[in-house]
């Protein structure tokens, strides 16, 4: 696989993260305070985090954790979240692969001013879709110093699982030493709790700015249930493995099976570096044969069909991306509710990702004008050309990021104006 309601009270947007995580086995998170008006405060501030005996890179955090508190909410329902800025310099929220209203998509000065050190800026929206989605700084520079963390908006209705963990992929910066190639949840080889017989709902989210990740489950067969938010057709993951490209997201089912007292690795790279281990309590199993295949996730309100044939053909090069500036031209200017077809062409000898604001894509086979059966916000683009169709439903300006793989760099990319 390459690397997208019902009304809560003030206190329901965030869903008990500290106890969830305790219950779980996973290191508790910090859980951001409904203020006055309805609102969630996330406070971005110095923070100074320590793995072990050493100190790791993050230097900036929310509500003083790396990363972030967890936000749950129910798709449609209105989420308030009032940032404050107590850093040294400038910062905004970007909520990742969620379809915002412009206004709030969190990209200084092209969607609203930079959130200046000692201000506030309110953000208010009603995410239209359910899925796994996350949010951060939206620069590399503070995203990877410890600006980030899991929003997940739930289905109206409950799916069939019978626990479900968000696990926030990051990686520690020089002075981490030999910590593993990815912390989970700010932790180094953090325990999951598991049970004989259950099925357990991950969701994966690769919260780097610049690097891809190969993931798998030791002695388990997951189903990928979605990708970048947005529900797939359930498939069992190729070997076990799934990758994620920095910003991704995959959302996989896992049936526990394995005797009770057993321990599996969560591994990651071609050395199989354990990042995570899935411990099973001792006690009886909840069911003793495996459930049936899982059916897929409820649909989200997406475009059936997208018309290539009339769409706006539009060609982006990565080679020699520059720094974005809205002064510049748009990449191209679409009516709302015309399809475009977008052609990545990189000739710059190393792997880029690339992110779309604000809408979810088809990635289009090469061959023909098929595309995958599935939708993304975020793509790795080699040496070969990639095709992305989308329609420009959401109207606004509307960056397309552009970062390479595995090399700190100025954040690059473009913008386009849906009217």
């Amino acid at each position: 696989m390459t690397p997208s309601g019902l009304p809560l009270s003030r206190r329901g947007i965030l869903i008990g993260a500290a106890a969830a995580a305790t219950h779980l086995g996973l290191p508790p998170r910090a859980e951001a305070q409904p203020v006055s008006d309805g609102f969630v405060e996330l406070r971005a501030r110095p923070v100074r985090t320590l793995h072990g005996a050493r100190a790791a890179a993050s230097t900036m955090g929310y509500e003083g954790t790396v990363p972030g508190p967890t936000m749950r909410i129910k798709r449609g329902a209105d989420l308030r979240v009032r940032l404050f800025n107590d850093l040294a310099e400038p910062t905004s929220v970007h909520w990742h692969g969620v379809r915002v209203p412009n206004p709030m998509d969190g990209v200084p000065p092209l969607t609203q001013p930079p959130v200046v050190p000692g201000t506030r800026f309110d953000y208010r929206f009603r995410p239209p879709d359910a899925g796994t989605f996350w949010y951060h700084a939206p620069g590399a520079a503070q995203l990877d110093q410890g600006l980030h963390g899991a929003l997940i908006v739930e289905e109206a209705e409950p799916v069939q699982v019978d626990r479900d963990v968000a696990l926030v992929l990051a990686t520690p910066g020089p002075e981490g030493g030999s910590l593993p190639p990815a912390l989970v949840n700010g932790s180094a080889l953090p325990a999951i709790a598991a049970r004989s017989g259950d099925r357990l709902r991950l969701r994966l989210i690769n919260a780097t700015a610049a690097r891809g990740l190969v993931l798998r489950v030791e002695g388990h067969a997951p189903w990928v249930m979605a990708i970048d938010g947005q529900p797939s057709e359930p498939f069992l993951a190729r070997d076990g493995r799934v990758g994620l490209g920095p910003g991704s997201r995959v959302d996989l089912f896992v049936d526990t099976m394995q005797d009770p007292g057993s321990v599996a690795q969560l591994v990651a790279g071609d050395r199989s570096e354990p990042i995570a281990r899935l411990i099973y309590d001792s006690g009886e199993r909840t069911r003793a044969a495996r459930r049936s295949d899982p059916l897929a996730l409820p649909p989200n309100p997406l475009p059936a069909r997208i018309d290539l044939k009339s769409s706006l053909k539009v060609e982006m090069a990565l080679a020699g991306a520059k720094s974005f500036e809205p002064s510049t031209p748009p990449l191209f200017v679409v009516k709302r509710g015309r399809a475009v077809t977008l052609a990545v062409r990189n000739t710059s000898g190393r792997s880029h990702v690339i992110h779309v604001h604000g809408h979810s894509f088809r990635l289009l086979d090469r061959l023909d004008d098929g595309w995958k059966p599935y939708w993304m916000d975020s793509l790795v683009v080699g040496d070969q050309v990639e095709r992305i169709a989308f329609v420009a439903d959401n109207p606004g300006k509307w960056l397309i990021e552009s970062r390479p793989l595995e090399q700190a760099s100025n954040d690059a990319g473009a913008w386009f104006l849906v009217s």
